[in-house]
C-alpha cells in the first residue's frame, strides 16, 4: 500500500488528483489504525495524517447509509489535492 501524495495546486480552477474510489476503509494491524482508500482499479493508498479526520467522518456517514433505503456513497470519484498549504479531499 502506497502513501497517497496529492499534488499541490495553485487555485480552485485547477484540479488535483482524481480517483475513482471503490471504498474508504480502516486497517488495524496491531493497533496501527491505518486509514486507506481503495480505487476501483484495485490500487490502495494509505491516507496521510491530514486526511484522517475527513476519512473517519466519511466512513461513519457511509455506515449510516448502508441501512435499507439509503443509496451507497461508493463507488464515487474523489479529488485530492493541496491548496493554500492545506490538504483536501472532495467527493465529486
Amino acid at each position: 500500500m502506497m502513501l497517497l501524495q496529492p499534488p499541490t495546486i495553485a487555485s480552485a480552477q485547477e484540479k488535483g488528483m482524481i480517483l475513482d474510489v471503490a471504498a474508504l476503509g480502516r486497517h488495524d494491524p496491531l493497533g496501527a489504525d491505518i486509514l486507506y482508500v481503495r480505487a476501483t482499479d484495485g490500487w490502495m493508498f494509505q491516507l496521510p495524517e491530514e486526511l484522517r479526520e475527513w476519512a473517519r467522518f466519511v466512513i461513519g456517514g457511509n455506515l449510516h447509509n448502508l441501512q435499507p433505503g439509503y443509496p451507497p456513497e461508493f463507488p464515487c470519484r474523489i479529488e485530492f489535492g493541496v491548496r493554500e498549504g492545506r490538504m483536501y479531499a472532495e467527493m465529486l
